[in-house]
């Protein structure tokens, strides 16, 4: 078990999250350090295993855990406890989402319909140095990521909080501007992605 590669996993779902570590359980060399179902668990367990010394090396984390951000706990993870690996492995893997999780720290991004051996290349990719994104995620993220380019760093701000399901009010305190100015953002962020309103911008890019 010492030469085990350790693995824990954060999935909301309970049959989800039993099936991953099944999976990874039944593969020579893999060992379950813990699982959690939400942020406040997996912090405390997380603090636990540090305590004793026994930290998992790869970290499999859903981005939307019920009602928490599952983004905020990654920044939160790669911030208290930097020698973990943190895979993404989400339903949701727009090039929108996928960037946010890039830009949070997650060294790689799996979406959950991908057969099995995806996400165990990915796990040992990430294990061994390398960042991992599913091979046909790559074209859309680069697109986005040229789209970004043409936004005013202030927009480009406002559209990842958009992403991240802030409301106009959040968004308004967290960047110190005035609601009527998020507004004025707004209008412009939908004409640069050649989107009507919200709800489709999210739909382009984070769903």
């Amino acid at each position: 078990m010492l030469s085990d590669k350790k693995f824990f996993v954060v999935e909301d779902h309970t049959l989800t999250n039993l099936g991953i570590r099944e999976l990874l359980e039944s593969k020579d060399g893999f060992f379950c350090s813990g699982f959690a179902f939400g942020k406040t668990e997996t912090i405390e367990k997380l603090s636990e295993l540090s305590d004793s010394g026994s930290l998992p090396d790869i970290l499999i984390l859903d981005l939307f855990l019920g009602k928490e951000s599952g983004l905020e706990l990654l920044r939160e993870i790669r911030v208290k406890f930097p020698s973990i690996k943190i895979l993404v492995y989400s339903m949701y893997a727009k090039p929108g989402i996928l960037s946010l999780a890039l830009e949070a720290g997650a060294h790689g991004f799996v979406e959950k319909s991908a057969p099995e051996t995806i996400l165990l290349c990915a796990i040992n990719d990430i294990l061994s140095g390398q960042t991992f994104v599913q091979q046909n995620l790559v074209s859309p993220l680069i697109t986005y990521k040229t789209m970004l380019d043409g936004l005013t760093k202030q927009e480009q701000k406002i559209l990842k909080k958009l992403l991240e399901r802030k409301t106009k009010a959040q968004i308004a305190e967290e960047l110190n501007i005035v609601p009527r100015s998020v507004d004025n953002y707004l209008s412009r962020i939908f004409e640069k992605t050649g989107t009507k309103g919200h709800k489709e911008l999210i739909e382009k890019f984070a769903e």
